[in-house]
C-alpha cells in the first residue's frame, strides 16, 4: 500500500494535484453521454447562451477534480469508497483548453464509531482555472487506519 492512512490526514493539511486541461472533444463526448444540454454539446447554441460558448458539464468538472486527486496515489490501497459528496458549487464555467488546478484540503478526519479498522475523511476540493475558482465540493471517503491503530 502506498496510500496514506487515516492518521496521516490532519485537519488543514493541503495537497496540490497535477493540472488537467479538457479539450472541446472531451467536453462534448462527456456531455453527449451524461449531460446532453446544448451549452455542453452544441457550439452554436452555446454561443447564443448566457455563457457565450461551449462549457464543460459541472458533473465533468467534479469528476476531473476527483480524478486529479486519485492520480496522486495518496489513497491507493487505503481509500475504501465513501458515502457521498456535499456542498457542490459550480462558480464559473470551464471552457475548452482551461487548465484546471485542484487543491484538496482535509476538513475533518475521525475514526469510525462502529468499525475500528477505518475512519471518515472530509476532503474539500477547490478547483481553479486561469481566471479563478470554478468549483468547490467536499467528498466524504472511508480511509483505512494503520493496523496498529485499530
Amino acid at each position: 500500500m502506498s496510500g496514506l492512512y487515516l492518521e496521516d490526514f490532519h485537519v488543514g493539511r493541503q495537497f496540490a494535484t497535477e493540472p488537467v486541461s479538457l479539450s472541446e472533444d472531451e467536453i462534448v463526448a462527456f456531455a453527449e453521454k451524461y449531460d446532453p444540454q446544448p451549452i455542453h454539446v452544441d457550439k452554436t447554441a452555446a454561443a447564443a447562451s448566457i455563457y457565450g460558448g461551449l462549457i464543460a458539464s459541472g458533473f465533468q468538472t467534479v469528476a476531473v477534480g476527483a480524478g486529479q486527486w486519485l492520480r496522486t496515489g495518496l489513497q491507493e490501497g487505503t481509500g475504501m469508497g465513501g458515502p457521498g459528496l456535499r456542498d457542490i458549487r459550480w462558480l464559473a464555467p470551464v471552457r475548452p483548453g482551461d487548465e484546471l488546478h485542484t487543491i484538496v484540503e482535509i476538513a475533518e478526519a475521525r475514526p469510525s464509531r462502529s468499525k475500528p479498522d477505518r475512519g471518515l475523511v472530509h476532503f474539500t476540493y477547490t478547483m481553479r482555472n486561469e481566471a479563478g475558482i470554478v468549483a468547490t465540493f467536499t467528498a466524504i471517503i472511508m480511509v483505512r487506519r494503520r493496523p496498529d491503530a485499530a
